[in-house]
């Protein structure tokens, strides 16, 4: 079995994708964040040498306050690590077979709909970090194969947007809209996404850019509508935005805006959903 090395292996997606991984056989390396240190950068390069495959989700989470100084460490933790990674494998002497760097569908505007074969970006601060981020993934080697994986909205009960977006109807019975709802909501079953990674793996031929979104297209009021069904919520109300922008500072904009994006690289490579839906996403969660 292959030999993958993960960063950010102890973040939520990490512990899920490393779980499935080694379920599956594959021997899991996490790269912890000590290693992307300058002083242990030869470290960084021994071990990407014993390893067939990297994934490199690092990242911090991007649902919290956006403070100048967080937005700094959004920015960091994204693009200097993919950038030391890509130096040690240009540095190993047995390098990888396979770099997976994770994006996000951020990258897209929010004014249309969007698969993998349109390259128009969208504006702001989420769109300029995506570009950036897979622009630092691009100067990998070339004899490596690179996928950038755009992840959607990732969703797990045990975890992630959807355990906040469960708080109001687990202690009141009540289902929360943000603002109109008429925004897109771009989402992806965790399960789905590991599956996904397997299958990119397992895919020789399928390199550059991919969407990993379920191909199911709703807005955020028909999401939170079939969330509230399937929760048994009493009712569903719609709560104005200024009140999470007391929250969440400038970051509350991902609550009200998203992009319509389509994963048309992986349905063509063969890729078949567990929760295609939101109903079927729910239906197995239930």
């Amino acid at each position: 079995m292959l030999n993958i090395a993960i960063s950010g292996a102890t973040g939520f997606i990490g512990k899920h994708l490393s779980d499935y991984l080694s379920g599956l056989g594959y021997h899991v390396i996490p790269l912890g964040r000590p290693l992307f240190r300058d002083e242990f950068f030869g470290e960084l390069v021994q071990t990407i040498e014993h390893c067939d495959v990297v994934i490199n989700l690092a990242g911090a989470p991007i649902n919290k306050r956006w403070t100048q100084s967080y937005l700094k460490e959004i920015v960091d933790s994204r693009i200097n690590t993919t950038r030391q990674l890509v130096n040690a494998m240009k540095s190993a002497n047995k390098k990888p077979q396979l770099f997976i760097s994770t994006s996000a569908v951020g990258y897209y505007s929010t004014q249309k709909s969007f698969d993998e074969n349109n390259i128009e970006k969208g504006d702001g601060f989420l769109s300029e970090l995506c570009y950036d981020w897979e622009a630092e993934a691009h100067k990998c080697p070339s004899d490596i194969r690179l996928v950038i994986t755009r992840f959607g909205i990732v969703l797990s009960p045990d975890g992630g947007a959807l355990q906040q977006m469960l708080k109001s109807i687990n202690l009141l019975k009540v289902a929360v809209v943000i603002g109109s709802g008429q925004n897109a909501f771009p989402w992806i079953d965790l399960r789905d996404l590991c599956r996904a990674m397997e299958f990119i793996i397992k895919s020789p031929t399928l390199e550059g850019t991919v969407n990993l979104v379920s191909p199911d297209s709703v807005t955020q009021y028909l999401f939170v509508r079939i969330m509230a069904k399937y929760s048994k919520a009493w009712i569903t109300i719609r709560f104005p935005f200024f009140i999470f922008k007391l929250l969440y500072g400038k970051g509350a904009v991902l609550l009200v805006s998203g992009q319509d994006v389509g994963p048309t690289r992986m349905m063509h490579a063969g890729f078949n959903f567990l929760a295609p839906t939101v109903k079927s996403f729910f239906k197995l969660n239930s």
